[in-house]
């Protein structure tokens, strides 16, 4: 069996970390409650409830009785498929992974995404809570697992403080939304979150996440029930990863900071490629000429693709075309991973996705692509 690391494995704290908060902010939060002797996972009611900073998609009751353990974390959860038995905790997770030949994994929650109606303070004080709680279960296992950082994005001097105590803590990378609509990564505003990552040596996971359009992104609401809505959504989702690293890139933020690490996060990998070419044709000739005429032109010392190869990566489950296409980004950018415990992940047949997508690749670089360069990025060393 191929030994395996996930770069996008989801752990969702357990909702009752919400105790933790004080009293004035915990029903905002999914929470536990009990009655009786039964056990409940309250949902909050109101419009200025955090759910959007936690994993409570889809159409949910707003409360729900769990019999035991098990139930309590598939809710907590919220997407987990059949065969999975997800834990909060490492032996549940080591059980888990070594089912289909996983040796590390990078542990990643929903990214938090802030709503401007909840107190900052609050999403201050559940980032802390969460990293603490994550630095303690965690605690001597950071060598199989690299769980991901909780920082506040509408304070920037704050993310930087929270940045610096959970690396302290051994935590790793720093896990934010792929986009902010509103605000793109390259606004002077997050630079110094990207300057003390750097310094830090901790890598950025940008999950892939619904934030890089308004949230009315359509004024008819037919559109949303047409026939493939979702999917045509899902990759518009994938490939405009591309504009984020293009932020990147042209504002010279990946120059300015060379141990600066971007990893886009479950949206594919196929796009890259084309990406690095488009960029590089535009940047330098005439018809870029032309338009950079009308803005500032990026002052690059080398190709915008000399910087996305070195710096930018992007993880996979399924994705042959950016396998094919690696003679032309390289294989240091490309990363696996699983989705576990997703329903459209590959548990409990990543080995067999595996075997298939990488057929006819040499074994050197497909150990690259599901092992080595995750070890790497992430300081894994299972």
């Amino acid at each position: 069996m191929r030994q395996l690391i996930t770069t996008d494995s989801h752990l969702v704290p357990p909702f009752w970390l919400t105790e933790r908060l004080p009293a004035k902010w915990r029903d905002q939060f999914p929470r536990v409650e009990t009655e009786g002797d039964g056990r409940f996972i309250v949902y909050p009611s109101s419009p200025e409830a955090a759910d959007q900073m936690m994993i409570t998609s889809g159409q949910r009751p707003s409360r729900v009785e769990v019999a035991d353990e098990a139930e309590f974390v598939r809710i907590n959860h919220a997407n987990v498929c059949e065969e999975a038995t997800p834990g909060f905790g490492p032996a549940e997770r080591l059980v888990e992974m070594e089912r289909e030949g996983v040796v590390g994994a990078v542990l990643i929650d929903n990214a938090v995404v802030t709503l401007e109606y909840l107190e900052i303070e609050a999403e201050n004080a559940w980032c802390r809570i969460v990293n603490d709680w994550v630095a303690e279960t965690y605690e001597g296992y950071m060598d199989r697992f690299a769980p991901g950082i909780h920082l506040p994005l509408r304070d920037i001097p704050a993310a930087v403080v929270e940045l610096e105590r959970a690396a302290g803590m051994g935590l790793r990378p720093a896990v934010l939304p792929d986009a902010m609509w509103a605000s793109p990564y390259s606004l002077p505003e997050w630079e110094p979150l990207w300057e003390a990552g750097a310094s830090l040596g901790i890598p950025f996971s940008l999950h892939v996440g619904g934030t890089r359009f308004p949230r009315v992104q359509h004024p008819d609401p037919r559109v949303a029930t047409l026939p493939g809505f979702s999917l045509t959504a899902w990759y518009m989702m994938c490939t405009g990863m591309a504009e984020t690293l293009g932020w990147f890139t042209f504002s010279g933020l990946l120059q300015k900071y060379p141990d600066l690490t971007i990893v886009m996060t479950e949206g594919y990998a196929g796009w890259l490629a084309f990406a690095m070419q488009m960029f590089d044709h535009h940047w330098d000739s005439r018809w870029g000429d032309i338009v950079l005429d009308r803005t500032p032109r990026p002052k690059l010392d080398a190709p915008p693709s000399y910087y996305l190869r070195r710096q930018a990566k992007a993880t996979f489950m399924w994705d042959p075309v950016a396998v094919a296409a690696r003679d032309y980004t390289g294989t240091d950018c490309l990363l696996w991973g699983n989705d576990y415990p997703h329903i459209e992940g590959s548990f409990p047949d990543s080995q067999a996705w595996v075997e298939k997508q990488f057929s006819g690749v040499p074994e050197q670089e497909i150990d690259a692509m599901v092992r080595g360069n995750a070890a790497s990025t992430f300081k894994l060393m299972p």
